[in-house]
């Protein structure tokens, strides 16, 4: 693919290519130049592909292109959110894999948790704690049994007893679990309506920014389909075979997305 760029477009590519030149001044600035020469395709006169424009052009490969773009639209985020913006690329790396809603909070966190010194794990620890598995809000642990000035040991028998907290009794496994995945398809079925929606092809643009939402909560769904170790499990032949098909219909689905996409790139 060898089109003439226009003087507009050259111009451009040329504007583009003096803030990556400069030094990769700041990774903010290339990641962005980078995006535009990639969406505009300004790389076309001279390279087939964004992948054959990064490496022959600056001598790197397509993920560190991917990276250094992601990084930036993550300090994008949390500058538009009123926050001050990260000052190195691994604190923007780690939010860039954080859903794009959530990244302004726990960077926020991050910030007041670090005394104004955030680093790349603080924030990849911040996202950890936000993620982790909590305890079924109806438990509840009283951490503070024992404090206060004014506890008194009590008289008599019992006393062991007395102090001794309670043991946190947890929601049986089974029961919450059937619980998640109740609401996991109630939510599931109203997206496919919404996709139903007369509406939805005129507003499908819309939907994008949603993407690495959807993404991550099926990468959450693909982490504990992998762990439930479904071949193990005691079925029958048929919901066997059920699986296996709905779970090759959905890979396949999803490689036919993802070819299509480097396709354009």
């Amino acid at each position: 693919m060898n089109d003439i760029l226009n003087a507009a477009e050259q111009t451009d590519l040329a504007q583009f290519e003096g803030v990556i030149e400069r030094g990769m001044n700041t990774f903010v600035e290339v990641g962005n130049a980078l995006a535009a020469i990639q969406e505009r395709k300004l790389y076309r006169s001279d390279h087939g592909t964004f992948e054959m424009y990064c490496r022959e052009r600056w001598g790197f490969s397509r993920a560190r292109a991917y990276q250094l773009t992601a990084s930036a639209a993550a300090v994008s985020t949390i500058v538009d959110s009123g926050e001050v913006a990260p000052t190195n690329e691994g604190q923007a790396r780690e939010l860039a894999r954080i859903p794009e809603m959530e990244r302004a909070e726990v960077w926020r966190e991050t910030v007041e948790r670090t005394n104004g010194q955030p680093t790349a794990a603080a924030v990849r620890e911040t996202y950890a704690a936000r993620t982790a598995e909590v305890i079924d809000a109806e438990v509840v642990e009283d951490e503070d049994l024992l404090a206060g000035d004014d506890w008194q040991q009590p008289d008599g028998p019992g006393f062991e007893a007395a102090v001794t907290p309670p043991k946190v009794k947890r929601r049986p496994l089974p029961e919450a679990f059937a619980d998640a995945g109740r609401d996991l398809t109630r939510a599931a079925e109203k997206l496919a309506r919404l996709t139903e929606d007369d509406r939805f092809a005129k507003n499908r643009e819309t939907t994008h920014h949603q993407v690495p939402e959807l993404l991550g909560a099926l990468e959450h769904t693909v982490r504990l389909v992998t762990a439930m170790n479904l071949p193990a499990a005691d079925a029958n032949e048929e919901a066997r075979r059920w699986w296996a098909t709905s779970l090759r219909n959905l890979s396949d689905a999803l490689s036919g997305i993802a070819s299509s996409l480097e396709k354009e790139i």
